[in-house]
């Protein structure tokens, strides 16, 4: 009996493990911007997309909901208030279909100015990093030369 319950712990143990979240991709973000010169969007997500799509702060629901790849009631109830001041919204699509979100909040990094939205692939979802000359510490993710 006591061999069987130790099996079942390490059975529990072992899927709720592989069932665990890692970070967050912003955090993933921020943690590359750290130690690197760059980042790679591709490379820091734990799952396949082929469309990443990032909302500047102050991006209005109307505006979100108009270049996502669903309906408008559907992207009102999950964007109900848009992006707020403090954040970026990282969509991430794949076969038509946003695969995941997030709110990535700009102490992570700036990706670009105000209302901005970029339309990022993969293959072009690279950034090099540099400080953010208006805040001190933060840091500014300028798309990679190609």
């Amino acid at each position: 009996m006591r061999k069987f319950s130790v099996l079942m712990g390490l059975m529990v143990a072992v899927t709720l493990a592989a069932c665990s979240p890692g970070p967050h991709v912003s955090e993933r973000i921020a943690a590359e911007a750290a130690k690197t010169g760059t980042i790679d969007l591709a490379t820091l997500t734990p799952f396949p997309w082929d469309r990443a799509l990032v909302f500047g702060p102050y991006a209005s629901t109307d505006r979100i909901c108009a270049a996502l790849p669903m309906s408008f009631a559907e992207c009102a109830k999950s964007y109900p208030q848009g992006v707020g001041e403090g954040s970026y919204l990282l969509t991430f699509i794949r076969d038509s279909h946003v695969v995941h979100h997030e709110l990535h909040s700009r102490r992570n990094g700036e990706f670009c100015s105000n209302s901005c939205v970029l339309d990022l692939r993969p293959q072009t979802a690279r950034f090099t990093v540099g400080p953010l000359p208006s805040a001190a510490g933060r840091k500014h993710f300028t798309p990679a030369v190609r």
